[in-house]
């Protein structure tokens, strides 16, 4: 079976994600957008104002159907991005959680 995360540089580029992958979901979860389905373009994690991006990538990072749980390669490009914004500082506290849910693991956040 082919990757189904095939990285691209494209502004259009949704880290990897195919729209075969997305059509997967969909069909698995009924037609049912879950929460967490949505995974931004490059150019929307380029630009979207803080406000409106950290809630998305909260739920794609944390609350994504199975397939589309970000690798650590595709949580690292969000956050490359993320550095290089004029606008870096204002997710700071997303990059913070991010790196401490990573290295504690997901089993360390069902405890608390």
């Amino acid at each position: 079976m082919a990757d189904p995360i095939q990285p691209s540089e494209s502004q259009d580029d949704r880290f990897g994600f195919s729209e075969d992958t997305f059509a997967a979901v969909r069909k698995a979860h009924a037609g049912v957008l879950r929460m967490g389905s949505y995974v931004p373009t490059r150019h929307e994690v380029s630009t979207m104002a803080p406000k409106d991006l950290i809630p998305i990538l909260q739920d794609w990072f944390w609350e994504s159907p199975s397939e589309l749980i970000p690798s650590k390669a595709q949580e690292s490009a969000v956050m490359a991005i993320l550095r290089t914004r004029p606008d870096a500082e204002e997710f700071s506290s997303f990059i913070r959680e991010a790196m401490e849910f990573n290295s504690a693991g997901p089993a360390a956040a069902l405890e608390l």
